[in-house]
């Protein structure tokens, strides 16, 4: 089976989603977890309090139908698609959703692949930014001391 990798990102606007910052990130992880595993999506996603980006993998009409929801979701404006290709496999299989924020722990990686002090995914070339994407979830999951299988698909990852 062909997987299609879908790159976006969009800029954050969890502000205006009512509640707590920490809050609202942790209902849009479980809500996007939940249709994740029902979908069989795979996904990592990393933000800032301006920016997400994602990478979205599975099926072709579920990962269309999965980012037609995302634009039209109010935590999102914005959004652009940045690439969308077939793929023989999933970069990010083990992952429902790996979560990481923006942190001092990962700011260097952030800063190298946007080739500046800020993130900005509007100026990134298109696979840099899914090289981001990758660098960081990694990045992350050997912070933790484990492998780049550190989940078995069955929990959000919020590094």
């Amino acid at each position: 089976m062909t997987v299609m990798r879908l790159t976006y990102f969009s800029r954050n606007r969890l502000d205006h989603a009512g509640n707590s910052p920490n809050a609202r990130m942790t209902k849009l992880l479980a809500t996007s977890v939940a249709n994740n595993r029902r979908d069989d999506v795979t996904s990592a996603l990393i933000y800032d309090q301006k920016w997400f980006a994602q990478v979205l993998e599975g099926e072709d009409m579920v990962v269309s139908r999965t980012f037609e929801r995302l634009l039209q979701d109010r935590r999102h404006s914005d959004v652009r698609l940045v690439k969308m290709q077939p793929v023989t496999d999933r970069r990010f299989k083990f992952w429902w959703l790996a979560s990481v924020a923006w942190s001092r722990d990962n700011a260097e990686i952030f800063r190298h692949y946007a080739e500046g002090d800020s993130f900005d995914p509007q100026l990134m070339p298109t696979d840099r930014l899914g090289d981001l994407i990758n660098a960081v979830v990694n990045h992350a999951a050997e912070l933790q001391g484990k492998s780049t299988q550190w989940t078995t698909r069955n929990v959000t990852n919020a590094a």
